[in-house]
């Protein structure tokens, strides 16, 4: 069974509809497709949800140290999202949670999500964001976190956009490697890709451009860009997110 089909597999007794996100990440020379997100409310699990998620996380061969380490904060979260990620051989399979904005368990802590790869290894990340941000404050906070070049001017002109509501930005980090990056959430904007096909280009590169050209009707969610596990730029963009009913 592949790693897809095991996410399937397991959030099949889950209640419908389901969230379903699309992304590409750019890294290196390569184009990395085949991700997603599958999002859902914590309470579709029905009763005993914290029970029900450890069941899930163990038929997905999540780690049980990793496990453990996200046990103190799933009775908190609002929402789940299981994702899938093709990293070289391996997959990395993820899991986060959300929490709402006013049941943080740590100031400014949106999400905490544990991600696993097949051979075992894995690492904690941790989204915090400061809240809507004006324009002035996004472009600040993006070019103190970002160096300069393509990828920051993207995301510089993407955050500049009017919008009928602030963006939120969010600060990415994993303790002990030296992943960061920022996350701008787009889905204000209701746009699709294709109504921003050039500041997309500029984000991940001209490899890109079939991809874009493809999906040009997509919904576009949220971009990142920042540093990976291994020290080298990369950027992703997510888009799609669409309601799921049936198989996934």
């Amino acid at each position: 069974m592949s790693p897809a089909e095991r996410i399937a597999a397991v959030l099949a007794p889950v209640e419908r509809p389901l969230l379903r996100e699309y992304s590409v990440k750019a890294i290196g020379d390569a184009l990395r497709e085949g991700r997603f997100l599958v999002s859902f409310p914590r309470g579709a699990l029905g009763p005993g949800p914290s029970r029900v998620l450890r069941g899930m996380l163990d038929e997905l061969g999540a780690p049980a140290e990793g496990v453990a380490r996200l046990e103190p904060l799933q009775s908190r979260a609002a929402s789940l999202h299981f994702g899938l990620e093709p990293e070289g051989a391996h997959w990395v399979l993820k899991c986060y949670l959300e929490f709402a904005d006013r049941d943080r368990p740590e100031p400014g802590l949106a999400f905490r999500a544990l991600k696993w790869r097949d051979d075992g290894a894995f690492a904690l990340s941790d989204y915090r964001d400061a809240g809507p941000l004006t324009a002035p404050e996004l472009a600040k906070r993006i070019t103190a976190g970002l160096p300069e070049g393509a990828v920051r001017d993207a995301l510089l002109s993407l955050a500049a956009l009017p919008t009928p509501q602030p963006l939120t930005l969010l600060d990415v980090t994993e303790p002990g490697n030296p992943r960061r990056s920022l996350d701008l959430n787009l889905t204000p904007l209701r746009a699709t890709l294709g109504a921003h096909t050039e500041s997309l280009t500029r984000l991940l590169g001209p490899a890109s451009a079939p991809l874009l050209a493809r999906e040009a009707a997509c919904p576009l969610g949220h971009v990142a860009a920042g540093t990976a596990r291994d020290g080298r730029p990369f950027a992703t963009l997510y888009f799609g997110a669409h309601r799921v009913r049936g198989a996934l």
